[in-house]
């Protein structure tokens, strides 16, 4: 036994500086990479406080808040569509499933449409307006108990309320709808430290809860008679997790708008690698959502650079080529 503790302790060391390295390569990459680029050694000295001028405002003030932003969001996104891949038992399921996402860009378009209010209390809006949605979606499946078929036709219904009134709203602001379009695609455009203040310390304790409950996941894959039968409020525990997923999004939708795919496509490419436990399933999904935001945000700044793509864009067109993969391997 003791042996195999070691050699358990051995591997997940292993993996552990793996993902250190390729966490420390990709932030690297980030923070170097742009429109000026800025040499590794300059970021070092900018790091340790030895630099200031362009290389400081390009590496500290710009860079290095976006991509620790863009490691939160995707951690958040892969977690969540983790949880509601485990909590639907639905492998189609992903962070908008509850209507977070429609209800957040619903809230943000007709604020931005039809008030004055300020840029900056956009992501209020954002995350008042996904909580709202999901509250809708979860109060439209309640039924004495959480059903997972429930809940993803309620999720369905809201999604698609949500998205005709947006449209609805798209057609009426005429011109000033390219700004609403371009905040629906996704992105960290323009987000600085404040935006990872917004939700940095919560995002970080929604990962933590997530991982603490991995015991709890691993039983609800089990079936609900099994689960019942080890004294296990089935219906409890399909809300707190649902709520915690709800939780995670909400937060990525306030600072980086309606991000698609990598909550729906990271879990199954994190099972491939690591198998259905949840106890390994989590922190790997984890990551690479938070290594495949990396790469999305630094594309999105880079390959039409001076200008901009949505973040969106990317996660799409890489979570979609994941997805064909995955159905032509008969992964799904």
């Amino acid at each position: 036994m003791a042996a195999e503790q070691a050699v358990a302790w051995v591997r997940w060391s292993g993996w552990g500086l793996v993902v250190l390295a390729g966490s420390l390569v990709l932030v690297l990459a980030s923070l170097s990479l742009g429109v000026v680029p800025v040499a590794v050694s300059a970021i070092v000295e900018v790091l340790l406080g030895e630099q200031g001028g362009l290389s400081r405002i390009l590496v500290w003030e710009l860079r290095l808040p976006r991509t620790l932003l863009g490691l939160l969001v995707g951690a958040n996104l892969a977690v969540a569509g983790t949880l509601m891949q485990a909590v639907t038992r639905n492998p189609l399921a992903s962070p908008s499933l509850t209507g977070v996402m429609a209800g957040g860009a619903l809230a943000v378009v007709v604020a931005m449409s039809y008030s004055s209010w300020p840029v900056t209390v956009t992501p209020y809006v954002a995350l008042v307006g996904g909580l709202a949605g999901a509250a809708a979606s979860i109060g439209l499946a309640w039924n004495g108990q959480l059903a997972p078929v429930r809940l993803a036709l309620a999720g369905v219904a809201v999604t698609a309320l949500c998205g005709a009134v947006v449209t609805a709203v798209l057609l009426n602001v005429g011109s000033s709808a390219d700004e609403l379009f371009f905040w629906m695609a996704g992105g960290l455009l323009g987000r600085s430290w404040p935006q990872l203040e917004l939700i940095g310390a919560t995002s970080l304790l929604g990962l933590l809860l997530a991982l603490a409950f991995r015991r709890q996941l691993n039983l609800l894959s089990l079936g609900d008679e099994v689960v019942r039968s080890l004294g296990m409020r089935v219906w409890r525990w399909r809300l707190g997790l649902a709520a915690l997923a709800v939780f995670l999004t909400a937060q990525v939708v306030a600072v980086a708008g309606p991000i698609g795919f990598v909550g729906l496509v990271i879990p199954h490419l994190a099972r491939i690698l690591v198998g259905d436990d949840q106890r390994r399933l989590l922190p790997v999904a984890a990551c690479l959502g938070a290594w495949l935001m990396v790469v999305a945000d630094v594309a999105a700044r880079t390959l039409v650079a001076p200008a901009e793509l949505p973040v969106g864009l990317f996660t799409a067109t890489l979570g979609g080529a994941g997805f064909i993969a995955l159905i032509y391997r008969q992964r799904l």
